[in-house]
């Protein structure tokens, strides 16, 4: 018998036990004892074999620490895996190059996506870190805790991918349905039908077969992805949609007022129409600047700079492929600030040139700070980057201006 235990203070402790035949075998050497008994020779593999065990008793002399010699013949024997331990004394074998992550589904798929992080040896470590033989593994869970796509790049079995891939695909699905349900819902509005009450219609039902799909969840969620468009199902359900009729009231008839289309915003989500779409005030993005879009739950698409900070923290599993619409000619806000000395007509220097160039002032405030050094707040309106800079450049040489940028609210 041949274990290793762990105390209640985390030692290890080895326990041998061995009859006097096996004590001796273990000092004269198993092949030698077993080719002079049988009176044979063996064939030349066996006896490497035999060579090998001789090795590790020799080994087992000279090495006085049994974790040491256990961990040798582990790797001996296999030398793609290593041996970790549980928080109880358990022993676990994973792949060599595995992480905690990986440990943490190899003990359950709960235990796996609630992981929020891990302690080696009593040590916190990060997730990437690539676990070694005779290491006590202690995962920290969280209920708010959920895998991410980057595990993706650094587990080693294909369990944790698994079981990863099918969480995000899972998430991405009620995501998109819930999406795909709100523009479903505005959709169906603007053409006078009820949504909620086609769900079960015969035409609804022939419309989840004719799209290739199983459920009517997933021809849902397909929407919310951007693979099919809501109007496309208004023409399998309602051949003839009426067009959007908004009412009119009576004073509308009498001066005739000539109504508006709903503007565009200059931003076109890849794969989806008819979608609302909002700017993140946070970083006032304009065209030119690098976005990308996140799915907000109630509110669509948000766009921002892909640089925002707050972008940044955001899910990546919220990520949307967006990009500028250049045929819209619109303007948009965006926040500068101007510090310069403290003078007469500074301000109205600095407006001027904003002016001149074409730009509109939404907004301004000003901060006075030491040594007569003021810093001037402006929201302007431009077309893009490239009129950004041309009223950066001119605000720039205006006499007394230290510093003029680009800010984030």
């Amino acid at each position: 018998l041949h274990t290793t235990v762990i105390g209640s203070y985390g030692e290890r402790i080895e326990i041998q036990i061995r009859t006097h035949e096996m004590d001796k075998v273990a000092q004269a050497g198993i092949a030698a004892h077993w080719s002079y008994k049988e009176g044979r020779s063996f064939d030349e593999n066996i006896n490497k074999t035999f060579a090998w065990i001789q090795n590790l008793v020799e080994n087992q002399e000279n090495i006085r620490d049994p974790d040491e010699f256990l961990e040798n013949v582990r790797i001996d024997l296999f030398p793609d895996e290593v041996y970790v331990f549980t928080p109880r004394g358990e022993i676990k074998s994973i792949p060599r190059g595995a992480t905690p992550v990986d440990f943490a589904y190899l003990i359950h798929t709960e235990v796996g996506n609630q992981c929020i992080g891990a302690k080696v040896n009593g040590r916190i470590v990060p997730l990437p870190y690539e676990l070694q033989t005779g290491d006590t593994v202690e995962i920290i869970t969280s209920k708010k805790g959920r895998p991410s796509k980057d595990w993706l790049n650094f587990v080693k079995t294909v369990k944790a991918r698994g079981r990863i891939r099918q969480w995000i695909k899972t998430l991405e699905k009620e995501r998109s349905l819930t999406l795909g349900r709100e523009m479903c819902e505005k959709a169906f509005r603007k053409h006078r039908l009820n949504f909620n009450t086609l769900l079960k219609s015969e035409e609804m039902e022939k419309s989840v077969e004719h799209f290739g799909f199983k459920t009517l969840d997933d021809l849902i969620a397909s929407v919310g992805y951007g693979k099919i468009t809501p109007l496309q199902i208004i023409h399998r359900v309602a051949p003839k949609p009426e067009e959007e009729v908004k009412p009119e009231s009576i004073l509308d008839k009498i001066i005739g007022r000539v109504r508006k289309k709903k503007p565009k915003t200059g931003v076109i989500v890849k794969g989806v129409d008819d979608i609302l779409i909002k700017f993140g005030k946070c970083c006032q993005p304009v065209p030119g600047d690098s976005i990308t879009g996140y799915i907000t739950r109630g509110y669509g698409v948000t766009v921002h700079r892909s640089r925002c900070v707050n972008a940044l923290k955001m899910s990546p599993e919220r990520q949307i492929d967006v990009q500028w619409d250049t045929s819209i000619g619109d303007t948009y806000p965006v926040k500068i600030c101007v510090r310069s000395y403290d003078r007469v007509g500074m301000l109205a220097d600095i407006a001027s040139n904003i002016s001149k160039n074409g730009a509109n002032i939404l907004s301004a405030s000003t901060e006075t700070r030491q040594s007569k050094i003021v810093d001037s707040f402006f929201t302007i309106a431009v077309k893009d980057t490239d009129h950004l800079n041309r009223v950066l450049t001119s605000i720039r040489k205006v006499k007394h201006v230290q510093d003029v940028k680009r800010i984030d609210k």
